[in-house]
């Protein structure tokens, strides 16, 4: 009954002097909360689990020790390309190369690679906030991030694309054919043309 009294005042005081009466029934229901969304947690074996911002791409970031890195990712097979770039690649995934400096520890950059086979299929990718990965259009690119730069063209048909600042680092895109093939995170936009070159 206390509580009726207090939500009773709480009518009477309204501006201008109006005396209202809030309705007993109102003040017995509460609000239903919303549910609150669950981030579903990475899991280090399924690369479609993984986000790509620009801080690095699912579990592997930008400035982590390269073997840590390495050591935390056991499913995949590692293959160096050359003394600062490696590949990391497992059954049904499309494969990422990791870069570090000559000489250094930590990863300098992480890109995800892969095109659709002789059937269609697109590799397992991990996906940007925006939703985009491996095998997406140009159109869903350009609609997801509109400020998105074109800033080189890698091969004849194939052009780069860049989202991000000098601040928090790019992720950038290979487009080949209007179709996503290549997307990276680094500090700087653009994509090499040879990662070995």
């Amino acid at each position: 009954m206390a509580s009726l009294t207090v939500l009773g005042f709480a009518g009477c005081a309204s501006p201008g002097g109006a005396v209202t009466n809030a309705p007993t029934t109102a003040a017995s229901q509460s609000p239903t909360p919303s549910p609150t969304p669950t981030a579903v947690a990475a899991d280090p074996d399924d690369v479609s689990t993984w986000v790509i911002t620009t801080d690095g791409i699912g579990p592997i970031e930008r400035g982590a020790p390269y073997q840590e890195v390495v050591a935390g990712l056991p499913a995949f097979e590692t293959s160096e390309w050359c003394p600062w770039v490696v590949e990391l690649s497992t059954e049904g995934a499309a494969s990422l190369l990791l870069t570090h400096p000559e000489g250094g520890d930590e990863v300098a950059s992480v890109w995800v690679m892969g095109r659709a086979d002789e059937a269609g299929v697109v590799p397992a990718s991990p996906t940007t906030e925006a939703g985009i990965r491996l095998g997406s259009a140009l159109d869903e690119l350009t609609a997801a991030y509109p400020g998105l730069q074109q800033v080189n063209q890698t091969a004849a048909d194939s052009f780069g694309y860049a989202v991000g600042d000098d601040t928090e680092g790019y992720v950038d895109f290979v487009v080949e054919d209007d179709v996503v093939v290549l997307i990276g995170v680094q500090e700087v936009a653009g994509v090499p043309k040879e990662f070995c070159g």
